[in-house]
């Protein structure tokens, strides 16, 4: 769990909760991570190899920007810590270069470094971005990014660093947008931010609930976003959760395949190319005002 400097709690709280994805810091609980450990080992056991980093972003919320981009950003792959006044920046070094296999033309994948500090340590975590969802969104929110220098065309690293060091209601608005949460839900987080700051009260069952959209290895807790407790799904709502259900299928038939860093880059490259487009029609859905849903309910 990322530590929360006391002079900026209440804003880190809130961005940590689009980091991670998590509902610990808002006291839901979650449950271990279990399937990763069902891939097949790479005989080296070290936790920052590139296919141990591979299997995590896979079996967790970073398929959904691996496989299509339907979250142009997702963390979750690795987290860690150091000493701001003696910093060891060893095992940092090892995770940056056990992501180079997804910087390509793609994805692009780093270590994030928070701007906080914590009892004298400074926290960082992984990410990986897909790029052309990434820019996509970029380019559809430019009246949000454009005052900061960011356009398309923008480095992701920036990008991140950028956002990290933003004003708080900027910075949740922007951290909402790269993990791909629909726009609705972004406006409600960052109105119900400011609402907490001048003393109203927040948390599940109080003022929101949570949709959560399922992974290989979990059920909920990995990508899940706030609604108002009176929410409606929505055609976005509706978008994003079958396009993620038509992504999440795909990859647990070939996940069997990968087996070490060329097989799963290869197989993730296939998913990519098999729901790109139908992730960006989604992604398009996903960000567009929002309309009362006509459908089916879900049972």
């Amino acid at each position: 769990m990322f530590l929360v400097d006391p002079n900026r709690r209440f804003g880190s709280w809130l961005a940590l909760l689009w980091l991670a994805s998590e509902l610990v810091l808002i006291g839901c609980s979650s449950s271990p991570r279990t399937a990763s450990t069902a891939w097949p080992s790479n005989g080296t056991g070290a936790a920052t190899d590139s296919f141990a980093l591979l299997r995590e972003a896979s079996d967790h919320e970073g398929l959904y920007t691996l496989a299509g981009g339907l979250k142009p950003m997702s963390t979750g792959i690795w987290s860690g810590s150091f000493e701001v006044d003696d910093p060891d920046l060893a095992e940092l070094r090892d995770v940056r270069a056990a992501l180079a296999p997804l910087r390509n033309g793609t994805w692009y994948a780093d270590v994030q470094v928070f701007d906080s500090v914590h009892e004298g340590k400074r926290s960082a975590q992984a990410y990986v971005v897909h790029r052309r969802a990434l820019a996509t969104m970029i380019e559809r929110f430019e009246a949000f990014w454009s005052p900061w220098g960011i356009a398309a065309t923008t480095h992701p690293s920036e990008i991140v660093a950028v956002v990290d060091r933003m004003p708080k209601a900027d910075r949740w608005r922007g951290y909402g947008y790269l993990f791909g949460f629909p726009a609705e839900s972004v406006d409600f987080f960052v109105e119900a931010g400011l609402a907490a700051e001048a003393g109203g009260e927040i948390g599940p069952g109080k003022d929101r609930q949570f949709i959560q959209v399922r992974t290989y290895a979990k059920e909920s807790g990995r990508f899940t976003y706030a609604t108002p407790l009176d929410h409606v799904r929505t055609p976005a709502d509706e978008a994003l959760a079958n396009e993620a259900s038509r992504i999440l299928d795909a990859y647990a038939k070939r996940r069997a395949r990968m087996r070490d860093v060329e097989s799963a880059l290869a197989e993730l490259g296939r998913l990519n190319r098999d729901f790109e487009s139908t992730a960006i029609e989604a992604a398009e859905v996903r960000d567009a005002a929002p309309l009362p849903f006509d459908g089916e309910r879900p049972r």
